[in-house]
């Protein structure tokens, strides 16, 4: 066999090696589960702080003051991350469930496969719970997926156990509250914890404008918000849906579910279906399991589940639909 040849094959043979070394230690990391990180004692005088954990909005020209010491503050989450391993593991699992000749094609993980796997260890939980509750905490809930813990508690417990200052921040004219400095967390949390959630009221925002014009538009425009908006039947149009509709393929007997981080009000779902002409039916509502209620402000900041939820509804004849609440 010419040399040419034979180094060819070597090489793979060693490629296919070390993929197949690969597949093996990520079914060994799993099936060993994850590891307890958190191993040192957690001590309140020993801090880490948690970079990039005050809103960069919060600045001091616009500070109008602290919050209340008593001001209770709900659905607070503090948000784990993943060990270098897991996460080596999650991006390989990742490119194997999109690869057509991966064992691992489109074998999607349930929620608890997603936790034992990737999650924190139950240990590694109740360390963090008793933590919090030390710190006068009533704590939530733990998130399915074992990726965050739920707590509630007022401004003076948050400032002291995370070191900062929860203040009020006014900006064009809308008042929001937030950190005022990033926090912190004992230094044997601190390999754990990525973030906490929901200390701010600062939301993201769309960064495109659009320039303004003096020409007539035939756009169904809001005469109070001048929002453009587009009805289900449009969206049809648009996307040429009838093709689909004609070869069968309607979605009948099949179940969305749109998730949204706050609740929903029903009236807006049923008053959009009489607007658009559809038949009144209403979503089942599901709370993430171990996710406390959406706080009423949230829902008020955010509108656009009930037109993500209709969007599909006139497109499609799906058989059961569900409003899905995450609270951040």
């Amino acid at each position: 066999m010419p040399r040419s040849q034979k180094s060819g094959q070597w090489n793979w043979l060693l490629i296919a090696g070390v993929l197949g070394a690969t597949g093996l230690m990520s079914a060994v990391l799993w099936a060993q589960g994850p590891q307890a990180r958190i191993t040192a004692e957690i001590d309140n005088s020993q801090r880490a702080t948690i970079a990039g954990s005050h809103p960069p909005r919060a600045s001091a020209e616009y500070d109008t003051g602290r919050v209340p010491a008593d001001t209770k503050l709900e659905s607070v989450s503090m948000v784990f991350n993943r060990s270098a391993a897991q996460e080596a593991d999650l991006q390989a699992l990742i490119a194997a469930q999109q690869d057509p000749r991966s064992p691992q094609y489109h074998k999607w993980l349930t929620p608890d496969d997603f936790a034992a796997r990737f999650g924190m260890t139950d240990a590694d939980i109740s360390k963090v719970a008793f933590w919090l509750q030390q710190q006068g905490f009533t704590i939530d809930g733990s998130s399915r997926s074992r990726t965050r813990l739920s707590f509630s508690g007022t401004v003076q417990q948050i400032e002291s156990a995370f070191s900062t200052e929860i203040h009020y921040y006014t900006m064009d004219g809308e008042k929001h509250f937030a950190p005022a400095s990033d926090l912190s967390v004992p230094a044997a949390l601190a390999p754990v914890v990525r973030t906490i959630d929901n200390l701010s009221t600062f939301r993201p925002k769309p960064h495109v404008k659009f320039r303004s014009t003096q020409a007539p538009s035939p756009n169904f425009t809001s005469s109070q918000s001048g929002s453009h908006f587009l009805t289900p039947g449009d969206i049809a149009t648009i996307y040429d849906v009838k093709p689909a509709y004609q070869a069968g393929l309607t979605g009948s007997g099949q179940s969305i579910a749109i998730v949204g981080q706050s609740s929903i009000a029903l009236s807006d779902i049923e008053n959009f279906e009489s607007a658009a002409g559809l038949a009144k039916k209403d979503p089942t509502e599901i709370l993430v399991p171990g996710e406390p209620e959406a706080l009423e402000t949230e829902r008020r900041q955010r509108n656009g589940i009930p037109v993500d939820e209709e969007t599909w509804r006139q497109i499609s004849e799906v058989g059961r639909k569900y409003a899905v609440s995450v609270p951040q």
